[in-house]
């Protein structure tokens, strides 16, 4: 019986006394395969305990690797990406450079067409005036004779 508030010690060596005067054989046995019991309990727990560890530390090792694995795979795609974005930049230097050389073209062109049009010009203004001077001539000379022909006049 525990020691209650008002117990005094002395009182409870007559019962434990009398508990290792006479030995029950029953009860320690019984104690014993609980204890037992409780030990193979134990351990079964702590072999599953330890698979289950073993199965976790797998599972870390393998996710390890995965995660280095996709971490390379994130390097090689971001190195992708910069040399597509460099050479994006390039092509778009290069598109850059022939949009200025059209536009040099095409302001060369339209030079060109405005300097044949003043040509153009000057060429009609010029058969007008060869024109004119010949008609000038032609009324203010008289016609030159031909030299195959006989002169009947």
């Amino acid at each position: 019986r525990p020691l209650g508030l008002f117990d005094h010690p002395a009182d409870h060596i007559f019962t434990a006394g009398a508990m290792f005067s006479q030995p029950n054989y029953g009860a320690a046995s019984t104690h014993i395969q609980t204890l037992m019991a409780e030990r193979e309990d134990f351990l079964a727990v702590n072999k599953r305990q330890a698979a289950r560890i073993k199965e976790l530390e797998e599972a870390v090792s393998a996710l390890t690797t995965e995660r280095d694995e996709v971490a390379e795979e994130s390097r090689a795609c971001s190195l992708l990406v910069e040399t597509l974005a460099a050479s994006n930049d390039e092509k778009e230097r290069k598109i850059e450079r022939l949009q200025t050389a059209i536009r040099s073209l095409w302001s060369v062109q339209q030079a060109a067409l405005q300097k044949a049009d003043e040509m153009s010009g000057l060429a009609k203004e010029s058969s007008g005036i060869l024109e004119t001077l010949q008609d000038m001539l032609e009324e203010g000379m008289p016609r030159q004779l031909d030299v195959d022909q006989p002169n009947y006049t």
